[in-house]
């Protein structure tokens, strides 16, 4: 049985890179759509490129994020943006993901206009709704993350059929998850208390916690120097 038949319709489908590949092609191209309709269109500068990905959510536990600066460029002095989606969530359908992408298009839109939307544990503030209310998303308040909640609306629905994605790049594909041990989860770090406000500061800053700023920082540094 060659595993690229689709066992329904007995045709041949393309490999899992290539549908990989049409997945981010679409996504790219729903980004600047999605700026075109709900930035430009409505009077305000659009957003930079920036560099999306997919990758499994880790720790995180969360469809998708955004990171300001996680790139670095030759070709420019500043750092350039992130928005990732989780690869464990990339079939769950077309109208999910783009949500996902929306919701981090609004953080993008906040860091680029220095707002912090977004404290280190994730609570989600009501500058995050206004810029994700911009976006076409309907913000509900969660109990411990704040205006983190987003759905679609009429108006951002009307925005994914227009932009006529393809339907199957978002179906099919997605990342096993991992199992998470119990055991020796995290370890303690000490330090003294003018770094420990560096880190806090630094984190809130860029949308992150700051365990996810410290294992990054020490990943770079023992691993990828």
């Amino acid at each position: 049985m060659n595993k690229y038949r689709d066992p329904k319709t007995g045709q041949y489908v393309n490999s899992p890179a290539k549908r990989k590949q049409s997945l981010i092609n679409e996504l790219y191209r729903a980004f600047d759509f999605f700026n075109d309709t709900f930035a430009e269109k409505n009077g305000y500068d659009k957003l930079p490129k920036c560099i999306i990905t997919i990758q499994n959510k880790g720790r995180r536990n969360a469809c998708g994020w955004f990171s300001y600066g996680k790139w670095s460029d030759s070709l420019t002095d500043k750092g350039v943006p992130e928005i990732n989606i989780s690869a464990e969530y990339t079939a769950g359908g077309t109208h999910n993901v783009l949500e996902t992408l929306l919701h981090e298009m609004a953080h993008f839109w906040n860091a680029e206009r220095d707002i912090n939307d977004c404290s280190g544990n994730q609570y989600h503030n009501k500058k995050f709704k206004t810029a994700a209310e911009l976006f076409g998303l309907e913000v509900t308040r969660d109990s411990t993350r704040g205006w983190s909640y987003t759905e679609l609306t009429s108006v951002s629905r009307d925005a994914i059929k227009a932009l006529k994605p393809d339907y199957e790049a978002f179906r099919f594909l997605k990342r096993r998850a991992d199992p998470v041990s119990q055991h020796n989860k995290y370890t303690s770090l000490i330090v003294n208390t003018d770094l420990g406000a560096v880190i806090k500061v630094t984190a809130n800053a860029r949308g992150v916690s700051q365990r996810e700023l410290v294992e990054e920082a020490l990943t770079d540094y023992f691993i990828h120097r």
